[in-house]
């Protein structure tokens, strides 16, 4: 029976694929990213949140970070929100963590899905094996893959692993699959310089990748540090101002990429 660690299900989501959308988080995460926003879906095996004020008063237990659901327990949660994704033009979406840890899993459920007509949608930061990935692309109607850095050397100083895997399951990728989001988490001092603006549109449009989402720094993953009692990698990143985001956007609109900023 294929299960997994789910940290959360978000209900009505609008910003992670078309329509309106049911998010599963899955834990498990290759990547260290230091902005990480979600570092509760890093580690494979479930953790404590510790909240002195969730305690449950008659066992005396710290909340766990994450349940362990069947196949069948995500379909049936999932299900209950079918009206709004026909409605919409919505769906379901995989989230993480990166999805490819939990890739067999992820692809029994698009099935199950997709015998439904249910839209499919995942997150990804494409580091993983391409035969995963394309079989479960292949059952992916929206791929959402981040982008965060095209100096391997300096990827790997940021979020713990190379470029190298990443950018070649993209390019590969990118050759059959229809409907690719490109996402660019943009982040002050890390891959905010205009070289690497530059030279990510040109691989992009390298691939025919012709748009990209410009992410922009947020916070809202701070407390969640507090719980896990991890202290933030990055405790003096601030935000970009307006104008910095928009510099952005046109460098990269001169060399032939549509951004946008995605708030």
């Amino acid at each position: 029976m294929e299960e997994a660690l789910v940290t959360g299900i978000e209900r009505g989501a609008t910003f992670d694929g078309p329509g309106i959308r049911t998010v599963v988080y899955l834990k498990g995460c290759p990547l260290r990213c230091l902005w990480c926003s979600n570092p509760e879906t890093q580690k494979t095996e479930n953790e404590v949140y510790w909240d002195y004020g969730a305690i449950c008063p008659i066992t005396g237990e710290l909340p766990k970070v994450a349940k362990k659901m069947t196949l069948n327990e995500v379909f049936k949660e999932v299900m209950k929100d079918e009206k709004f994704y026909r409605k919409s033009g919505g769906g379901v979406t995989l989230s993480g963590g990166e999805i490819l840890v939990n890739a067999k899993f992820a692809i029994k459920l698009f099935e199950k899905l997709k015998e439904e007509y249910i839209g499919t949608a995942i997150e990804t930061t494409g580091f993983g094996n391409y035969e995963e990935l394309e079989s479960l692309a292949k059952l992916t109607d929206t791929v959402l893959f981040d982008i965060k850095h095209m100096n391997s050397e300096k990827h790997k100083q940021y979020t713990a692993v190379s470029n190298k895997v990443i950018l070649e399951n993209l390019e590969r990728l990118s050759k059959w699959h229809k409907n690719i989001i490109m996402r660019f988490p943009f982040i002050k001092g890390v891959n905010d310089d205009k070289e690497n603006i530059a030279e990510t549109a040109k691989f992009l449009k390298k691939v025919n990748l012709l748009d990209v989402d410009i992410l922009p720094y947020h916070t809202m993953g701070l407390e969640k540090y507090r719980k896990l009692r991890r202290p933030y990698p990055m405790p003096t990143l601030v935000k970009h101002t307006k104008e910095e985001l928009e510099e952005a956007v046109e460098i990269m609109k001169e060399i032939g990429v549509r951004a946008k900023i995605n708030q």
